[in-house]
């Protein structure tokens, strides 16, 4: 006996569960239009219609990509002709203003020799000046520290001078409270 789609659904089923699966089977191949198993016969029938129209589909999609991919590549092969045109008009272009830049700089350097020389002897007066400057700066600080030590000396004399005064204005004040205690203190015994 051959084997069925059956059959092989069946495989591995216990003879109790392959009973119940040819009992649905019968049901659903004894029902009305509007049942299962007419329905999948429909749904299955659309399925190969649309399978027998997919070589055709994929004959025709082949046409279109072919079409599309020379049609791209001869545009590609346009546009890169275009830019190596393009590049070789600017490579060109580029060429020339280096070569003016080239002679411009080559006159600024000249020019700048020059004037770098003129800068070199403007620095030396300037350091010439500098340092009178700075050994002025230093005789002037130094004259300023002399002074400034004098005058803190004599800051200290006028403060040593104020507190011997203190004290005696002090000394005054207290024989002058201690008279005048003595002298009450007398006017009060008698």
């Amino acid at each position: 006996m051959d084997e069925t789609n059956f059959d092989a659904l069946c495989e591995g089923a216990s003879p109790e569960e392959a009973k119940q699966l040819r009992k649905i089977l019968s049901e659903w191949c004894q029902g009305d239009e509007d049942s299962f198993p007419v329905q999948l016969t429909l749904l299955t029938r659309a399925q190969w219609r649309v399978a027998a129209r997919m070589p055709q589909q994929l004959v025709l999609a082949r046409q279109q990509l072919d079409q599309a991919f020379g049609d791209h590549q001869r545009q590609t092969t346009r546009a890169f002709d275009d830019f190596i045109d393009d590049m070789a008009i600017r490579t060109g272009m580029l060429e020339q203003v280096v070569a003016k830049h080239t002679e411009t700089a080559k006159k600024i350097v000249s020019e700048m020799r020059v004037e770098l020389t003129h800068t070199e002897a403007a620095a030396k007066r300037i350091q010439n000046h500098l340092e009178v400057g700075v050994a002025e700066w230093q005789k002037a600080r130094t004259d300023f520290m002399t002074e400034r030590d004098r005058l803190m000396e004599r800051v200290i004399e006028i403060r040593n001078g104020y507190t011997q005064q203190e004290w005696f204005c002090v000394i005054l004040i207290l024989a002058a409270v201690f008279t005048f205690g003595i002298v009450l203190g007398m006017r009060i015994a008698r």
